[in-house]
């Protein structure tokens, strides 16, 4: 009489002198579970051994349980080795590795919305403009609008061209200031490259963001403006959810 596996279903093939798992079991367990490492334990015993031995099976099912854990704290070890798949508090020591005290995890903050920060702040070259657009595209898939209303590139003049309004802002003479506007990841229909719940959208400077839509909080914005504003300036900052136009 055949062994009987943990569904009922026979565990050995009647024309192998082993069992043979595939023979009853079209789709196999899961890889390194409790039952495909007992099967795999199973198999290696000639079939005439143990035509039914409960008592065996469960004296298996022992070291299959404590294999199946080794295997899943390996797969979980190889997951830490990347800062794209990293999760848990090695997300935190790959930052203090990288920034110190720089760059902490913020109350509350995803994995998702923390790893996108990390990635955006290791390319960072100084506290410069191009550095926040750049940090705020990348975690947000989204270019800012970053206005100078003391720089006449933002604010246009007289003459030459460039009118009253034209270059989008009044000028004035505010040293030291800007006015940034946010935009908060796409959530739901699918537009200008998001696939998925995935965004992989890019603009016009030509950078991508792979961060979840809404796992990228207000706060992780703002920490993004922080890591980048240069120290004595004032940065006066919107955060909206308008919809992404073409």
């Amino acid at each position: 009489m055949p062994i009987n596996y943990d569904d009922g279903q026979s565990v050995y093939d009647n024309n192998s002198s082993t069992w043979d798992p595939s023979s009853d079991f079209p789709t196999p367990p899961a890889i390194g579970s409790r039952a495909d490492i007992f099967a795999r334990l199973k198999a290696l015993f000639p079939r005439s051994w143990f035509q039914k031995s409960p008592n065996f099976d469960a004296t298996l099912q022992g070291p299959a349980w404590a294999l199946s854990n080794a295997y899943a704290q390996i797969t979980y070890a190889a997951l830490q080795t990347r800062i794209k798949t990293a999760t848990d508090g090695y997300l935190d020591l790959i930052s203090n590795d990288f920034f110190g005290a720089g760059l902490p995890r913020l109350t509350q903050e995803s994995d998702n919305s923390f790893r996108a920060r990390i990635l955006a702040n290791l390319f960072i070259k100084g506290p410069t403009r191009r550095d926040m657009n750049a940090v705020l595209t990348l975690i947000t898939g989204r270019a800012p609008s970053i206005f100078e209303p003391g720089n006449t590139t933002d604010s246009g003049g007289w003459g030459g061209g460039a009118y009253f309004d034209v270059a989008g802002g009044w000028g004035d003479p505010l040293p030291f200031q800007s006015f940034v506007t946010a935009y908060r990841p796409v959530v739901g229909s699918v537009s200008l490259g998001e696939l998925s719940t995935y965004r992989f959208n890019f603009d016009t400077n030509a950078y991508w963001s792979d961060a979840q839509p809404g796992s990228i909080t207000d706060a992780a914005i703002i920490a993004a403006v922080e890591t980048t504003r240069a120290l004595g300036t004032t940065v006066w900052l919107r955060i909206l959810s308008q919809p992404v136009t073409p």
